[in-house]
């Protein structure tokens, strides 16, 4: 009588199935997992220097079905850790992560935290606001044309917030230096300077500058 192997093939995965359920309805299991992290801290009045921890890896034991749920994230929601003093917090604490990651895995024993990279650095933030210019002093135009109309700088003025060591770099007037040959009437769109260093902000990152150029109808004293 030739075998079913249907059959012995059903009765294989059902017993394999029966050995990992009761497997997993097991305690003691141990696996180390990813669970993400949100940084807390008042924004308004701190900026993060360096880029701020986002989640954190965890040693923890617990029973076979709750780590597997686990190791899929599905259930993983995010740790808020809170800090109160930014200016003298230079790392997170993994004691104090511990005890924020047993409150929330009711359920779940909580070995250690792996300190990976958990540094922090704050600075206060500064925000001021900044009148733009246009800095002609090392164009040269066609002999004998000068700038015959009104420089137009739109906007006039940007918003630029930022840590406070970066801020003292940032003049409270930003000088737009021009290209050093113009030979028309000038409308172009430029970078403005300081406003892409780092963690520095700004409402705008480039001005749009025009005027128009004329010649003299009678040439300058002491020219040929």
């Amino acid at each position: 009588m030739k075998p079913d192997w249907k059959v012995a093939s059903l009765c294989l995965v059902g017993a394999l199935l029966f050995w990992l359920m009761n497997a997993l309805n097991k305690e003691g299991y141990s696996a180390r997992l990813a669970y993400p992290l949100q940084v807390a801290y008042d924004d308004s009045l701190y900026v993060p220097t360096s880029p701020l921890p986002r989640q954190i890896q965890a040693s923890i034991t617990g029973n076979g079905w709750d780590l597997l749920w686990r190791t899929l994230s599905l259930g993983n929601q995010p740790i808020t850790y809170a800090i109160t003093n930014p200016l003298h917090t230079k790392f997170i604490n993994t004691a104090s992560l511990t005890n924020l990651l047993s409150d929330q895995l009711k359920e779940t024993q909580v070995n250690y935290i792996i300190a990976d990279s958990l540094d922090v650095s704050f600075e206060r933030r500064v925000v001021k606001t900044v009148k733009l210019q246009a800095d002609t002093s090392a164009v040269r135009f066609p002999r004998h044309f000068v700038i015959s109309t009104v420089i137009n700088v739109i906007p006039q003025s940007i918003t630029v917030e930022g840590p406070e060591s970066a801020m003292r770099e940032v003049p409270n007037t930003i000088l737009i230096p021009l290209p050093k040959k113009i030979s028309g009437d000038f409308d172009e769109r430029l970078a403005i300077p300081y406003v892409n260093a780092p963690n520095v902000n700004a409402t705008a990152k480039q001005v749009n500058i025009s005027f128009e150029i004329a010649e003299l109808l009678s040439p300058p004293p002491g020219s040929k």
